[in-house]
């Protein structure tokens, strides 16, 4: 008791230092925060959302109309911070770095699409202009879209509409592009979108700001393939176009052509602090002995001495529970555990045991990486076994129900072609899978391997191999089991060059001859059944089956499903295969 007696004392110590710098220390004007919009109670406190946009009991955020029974066309909204963005100080001209990441969902609902999604800086508050409906994208006036003295805007546009007045020339027009707006409608900057790629995928943008360079950046990738991936930059000093304090948020909008704009996450973080007036570090006088920055030192003060609190009796009971069970470790979720205890065979490690088996995850240990995070090769000393660690991206919108929902499923399955999962750890914040290691890699490795390439036996033991775990999954175990993301980077092949199905992390489990119900689009740009791909109908066997062939034309034929060209009949490998099929069949 004596050394957590002291323990505590130095603690209270600190958290009162910690208070006494709360007085002293003037308020920062440095922005940071992380919004995951399928919690509509952090939305609603810190979005202001305008126009059409509105929070989506499918947990995010619909910047345009999307209701059944109501018109798609002429919708625009905003989803806009409530609080100002401090980018550069007046006093003395420095300059903010900021990076701003967001995950979001353009999905296309007819044949003829339109307008786009934006991302955008300018004055505060967020207000939507008249008439800014379809080409000026909720961001622009008719009359102040072109006219850069009226406005005070940077925005990084999503346009999946050729407007040929307004957008960059383009001889295709079928065409999306991203781009670079200052003060104007028309982008300084612009990259062309072959097939519009970033439609109907869930894509997560990067944008960052270096205020000593000046250089905005923009990195686009598709979350369900991490190697398609859109670059733009354009050098711009913010302090000639933005005021030092500002709005930040998306905008969108619809014209006569039709889309829904759906925003799942949102993090930004900005680095300037506002510098303190000279004149303030003065004594205050009486009548300000409680102003607001004293008032929030006290009211930081209260906050961490009850956190302290609360921490120390966590810390002595979670103690005492060690002690009377002799774990090393307490669980941090038992719900999930409960989940995962119904299953046979895989079982928990310690998160220790994971760091050390693979280096303190370090770079060297890194297998690959995906939407979904990160694996690294490790080995598990006490038993001296080599594994395959995926740890779970944390900005991956729906990380936790992925994580539960591929323990809870692979941890029942049984069979020779299906990757065997060791084990799980949910603590540190941090979620692992534990898998049987894959000695040769994914299968999309060997496929586009010049120097290597594979033996037919080879391609034909792989695909009777994955044929017989699909199988397997939907026909011969227990329930009903739908993969959703069938494709070779999913595809392992152990050292004798046997495929084993993984990655069940968009998985669900239905009764057999039961429809699977879900709304949400789930999968890779390429292996999707159309009807998947275009929400027209809920993921099964047959699409299953569907990413199956697309898979089985790619072991034969080398090529991705899906390679941007100018012929655009060699666009698809599906229609390119079909067309000469008929030719030769005629």
């Amino acid at each position: 008791m004596t050394k957590h007696s002291l323990s505590s004392r130095n603690l209270l110590l600190l958290v009162l230092f910690i208070c006494s710098l709360s007085l002293v220390i003037p308020h920062g004007s440095s922005v940071s925060f992380n919004f995951n919009f399928s919690d509509t109670n952090i939305g609603t406190k810190n979005i202001t959302l305008q126009g059409d946009a509105f929070y989506n009991n499918k947990d995010f955020i619909s910047l345009t109309r999307d209701s059944a029974g109501t018109s798609l066309g002429g919708s625009v909204g905003r989803a806009a911070y409530n609080q100002t963005v401090f980018l550069w100080d007046e006093s003395n001209g420095e300059v903010t770095n900021f990076t701003t990441q967001f995950s979001f969902l353009i999905k296309q609902t007819s044949s003829y699409i339109g307008d786009g999604l934006a991302f955008f800086l300018s004055q505060y508050p967020s207000t939507i202009p008249p008439n800014a409906t379809g080409v000026y994208l909720g961001l622009f006036s008719p009359d102040s879209a072109v006219n850069a003295s009226m406005n005070q805007i940077i925005a990084i546009e999503f346009d999946t509409f050729l407007n040929p007045i307004i957008d960059p020339n383009s001889t295709d027009s079928t065409a999306c592009h991203i781009g670079i707006d200052i003060n104007t409608i028309n982008s300084t900057s612009y990259k062309f979108i072959k097939n519009c790629l970033f439609l109907n995928s869930t894509m997560t943008a990067k944008i960052e700001y270096n205020g000593r360079q000046k250089l905005l950046n923009l990195l686009l990738w598709d979350d369900t393939d991490p190697t398609t991936k859109f670059s733009l930059n354009k050098t711009v000093d913010i302090r000639n176009v933005l005021p030092s304090m500002c709005a930040v948020g998306f905008s969108a909008a619809t014209g006569a052509n039709i889309e829904l704009h759906q925003l799942f996450s949102w993090s930004f973080n900005s680095t300037l602090e506002k510098q303190q007036n000279s004149s303030s570090s003065s004594l205050p006088k009486d009548k300000n002995m409680f102003s607001v920055p004293v008032i929030v030192g006290i009211v930081v003060c209260i906050f961490l001495m009850f956190s302290l609190v609360g921490i120390l009796i966590y810390h002595l009971r979670q103690k005492r529970l060690r002690s009377s069970t002799g774990e090393i470790e307490v669980i941090a979720d038992e719900s999930i555990d409960y989940e995962f205890e119904k299953g046979r065979g895989p079982r928990r490690f310690p998160y220790g045991d994971l760091a050390d088996a693979t280096n303190g995850f370090s770079e060297n240990n890194k297998l690959g990486e995906g939407g979904f995070g990160s694996v690294y090769r490790g080995v598990i000393k006490d038993e001296n076994i080599n594994v395959a660690v995926k740890r779970v991206s944390k900005e991956s919108r729906q990380g936790k129900k992925e994580y539960v929902s591929e323990v809870k499923i692979i941890s029942q399955l049984r069979h020779r072609n299906l990757v065997q999962l060791i084990g799980w750890c949910h603590d540190h914040g941090e979620f692992l899978l534990i898998y049987e290691l894959m000695h040769n890699g994914s299968l999309d490795k060997h496929l586009y391997n010049k120097g290597n390439p594979l033996a037919w036996p080879i391609r034909h033991n792989i695909a009777l191999g994955l044929g017989s775990a699909l199988l397997y999954l939907h026909e011969e175990w227990q329930q009903c089991v739908v993969h959703r993301d069938v494709k070779p980077s999913n595809i392992m092949l152990d050292s004798s060059f046997n495929a084993k199905l993984g990655d069940f992390g968009l998985a669900r489990l239905t009764n057999h001859n039961q429809d699977l119900e879900t709304t949400i689009v789930a999968g890779t740009k390429g292996y999707m059944a159309p009807e998947c791909a275009l929400g027209t109908a809920n993921p099964s066997t047959q699409s299953d089956m569907f990413s199956l062939g697309i898979v089985l034309l790619e072991i034969t034929c080398g090529r991705r499903p899906i390679v941007p060209q100018h012929d655009q009949k060699k666009v698809s490998l599906v229609e390119w295969v079909w067309d000469l099929y008929m030719v030769r069949t005629h």
